[in-house]
């Protein structure tokens, strides 16, 4: 049987790996950070849906700090919980990474294409991860529904025949694995 890993928190949480074990999967839900290492030791799953965090914005003081917050504890903890996740992958995973979280504050500057951004750079980060083998990383939008999800998690890929897959495959795990050597390799970088 399949199995899908699934994290976040909020509402969509439970919606999610209904709509996953309807499509007939197994689910594991996870709704918080700090039990998500125990939850996948010695696990392996098919699947990882991350949905974003629920999170409580500080209330008082700046909207530097705030914005610090949401990044912090939200858009940026999401690496965190794909690092912890990666190795109960197994090596062809499909992960969907889902966008949804919207600024703490209606004062505070809003980016949804810078969000989304980010979440693509872990997409990367995780592909160059386990390159030169070929982990399944999408991004969705928080318009998708549970049934999208779901169906997007389970599905196989695309249809391309198995020699081009192969050998597109291999291409893009060199990349990957190029990309990894050299962030690996940075000494010093300046931001």
């Amino acid at each position: 049987m399949t199995t899908v890993l699934v994290t976040g928190g909020g509402e969509r949480l439970a919606e999610v790996a209904k709509a996953i074990e309807e499509a007939g999967a197994e689910t594991t839900v996870v709704d918080t950070l700090d039990r998500l290492g125990e939850a996948v030791r010695g696990k392996t799953f098919d699947g990882y849906v991350q949905l974003p965090v629920a999170m409580t914005p500080r209330t008082g003081g700046s909207l530097v700090s705030r914005v610090e917050q949401f990044l912090s504890e939200g858009l940026l903890s999401r690496f965190r919980a794909a690092e912890t996740v990666l190795p109960a992958l197994a090596e062809s995973a499909n992960v969907l990474l889902v966008g949804g979280q919207t600024n703490v504050d209606s004062d505070a500057p809003d980016d949804q294409e810078a969000r989304t951004a980010l979440m693509r750079v872990l997409a990367h980060a995780l592909r160059a991860e386990r390159a030169p083998s070929h982990l399944r990383v999408r991004t969705a939008g928080p318009e998708w529904s549970a049934t999208d999800i779901a169906t997007k998690i389970l599905s196989e890929g695309g249809s391309e025949s198995d020699a081009e897959q192969t050998g597109e495959r291999q291409a893009i795990g060199k990349a990957y694995a190029d990309w990894r050597a050299e962030v690996l390799g940075l000494v010093r970088v300046e931001f």
